[in-house]
């Protein structure tokens, strides 16, 4: 009884503060204070769910990787990893009663490795609440407690709704820009830049997508270095010697293709 009273003593602030923030630009600071005074977690990723396929990453989180995880949120998506994400097909089948499953075995090398080795993630729980699936996860070792499952299973419900509510909001005023499609710049530097080798393509429309150098290279599995030799590569090419010159070529592409 009074570990309950302690949980909603330390939960209520942050469950107001995530109500009270819906629209703002603050929104997604008190959804991450929300999450990790539920439960310990490492790492938070949410996607829109059409019921075929993942949509699009509608929040991601980590504790100190943050642009990795950013970058494999994309790869979830765009390589449509989901199809291999067991967690998720047992939601689909309807086999967790309480909403929320434990992702133990992951029967599938490659998934294991870019999702899970990677970012040195263990322990996963998912739940799949209408049109947003969400899942938390814990560093490779750590596990999650029996008070932390039942905590993390009482505000999915505001997790799930709050964030569509919120992003229906940002589509109006004040809105952060939406990022390009990868497949949509790719095809468009492609039309001006003829000369470019498949690579050199790739790095480049990763770069203009906003992807650092060390996501360039995680996402192609490539060194650094490798990232920073076709890149200047393709500059030559272009006859471009800036990042920013890169960006207005891809732009009048852009305009040339409207």
């Amino acid at each position: 009884m009074h570990e309950e009273r302690d949980r909603d003593r330390m939960l209520m602030p942050r469950l107001a503060g995530v109500i009270g923030s819906i629209g703002a630009s603050r929104f997604d600071e008190r959804l991450a204070e929300l999450v990790t005074a539920t439960a310990a977690i490492d790492q938070f990723t949410v996607f829109a769910w059409n019921g075929g396929g993942a949509d699009g990453c509608l929040f991601s989180w980590h504790r100190a990787q943050p642009e990795l995880t950013a970058t494999l949120c994309r790869r979830y998506v765009e390589g449509r990893y989901f199809e291999h994400d067991l967690g998720l097909v047992r939601l689909r089948r309807a086999e967790s009663r309480s909403g929320l499953v434990r992702c133990e075995q992951i029967e599938d090398d490659s998934y294991r490795r870019v999702f899970f080795d990677r970012p040195r993630l263990g322990a996963k729980l998912s739940v799949l609440d209408g049109g947003v699936y969400l899942n938390f996860y814990k560093r490779a070792g750590d596990e999650f407690s029996e008070a932390e499952i039942d905590n993390l299973a009482a505000v999915s419900p505001v997790l799930s709704q709050g964030l569509l509510r919120h992003r229906s909001l940002s589509k109006g005023a004040g809105a952060a820009p939406v990022p390009p499609k990868l497949g949509e710049v790719q095809r468009l530097l492609a039309s001006k830049a003829a000369r470019l080798t498949p690579r050199e393509l790739a790095v480049c429309a990763r770069t203009v997508c906003g992807y650092s150098a060390e996501a360039i290279g995680l996402d192609l599995a490539i060194a650094q270095s490798s990232v920073a030799t076709y890149r200047k590569r393709a500059y030559g090419k272009l006859g471009i010697s800036s990042q920013h010159e890169l960006f207005a070529l891809c732009l009048s592409a852009a305009t040339a293709a409207a």
